[in-house]
């Protein structure tokens, strides 16, 4: 789960910005056995790594210190007897894994969610990135979060029980659009037809 909480926060994602590596086509697909995965539906995002634990795909904001990052990550998910104890699970991941040096939470939302038709919980967040690390230097910028963390629908017992899908950005204000694109690249990674 550490794997997961270090994702969930996106701190790989976010200082990654600075070594892109391939520019996508807007909403282009990867398809796969386990997920089919699309970029987000915009211009500007880059491939940053794939692999069988997942993808990121990052991009920059209008202004230097702000970037947008979207992953797609493996998650180990402890059983679980209900929704209510998945839930507690995922919040509890997130308070024992999170930096207190690093991030101060303003606010973070947990919902059980069944959408999909499997069991999957959507976690928006608001921190402050206390040592941000941009091009101006270090400073504090605002760190927000859009999480949907699933379990497999068919994975279970092999390995790869679930999956996360994160959308997240970073910058000096907030992005009062967020949820409409991480909503967005949140429908486009699903579980692919057996």
């Amino acid at each position: 789960m550490t794997k997961f909480i270090a994702v969930f926060l996106g701190i790989a994602a976010l200082t990654a910005c600075q070594t892109i590596q391939r520019p996508l086509i807007p909403g282009q697909l990867f398809a796969g056995n386990v997920l089919n995965i699309r970029a987000p539906n915009s211009e500007g995002w880059m491939l940053m790594d794939s692999s069988n634990q997942g993808m990121i795909f990052a991009r920059r904001g209008a202004s230097p210190d702000e970037s947008y990052a979207a992953r797609v990550f493996a998650v180990a998910l402890p059983k679980s007897t209900d929704r209510d104890e998945f839930v507690a699970l995922i919040k509890q991941s997130n308070q024992e894994n999170t930096s207190p040096e690093r991030f101060k939470s303003i606010e973070f939302n947990f919902e059980y969610s069944e959408k999909r038709g499997y069991p999957c919980v959507k976690v928006k967040g608001v921190a402050d990135d206390m040592k941000a690390r941009t091009s101006s230097g270090q400073q504090v910028l605002k760190l927000q979060t859009y999480t949907l963390v699933c379990r497999h629908p068919r994975q279970q017992g092999k390995g790869f029980e679930g999956f996360g899908i994160e959308f997240s950005h970073r910058g000096t204000t907030l992005d009062t659009a967020l949820d409409a694109q991480a909503e967005s690249f949140i429908e486009g990674v699903q579980v692919p037809e057996k």
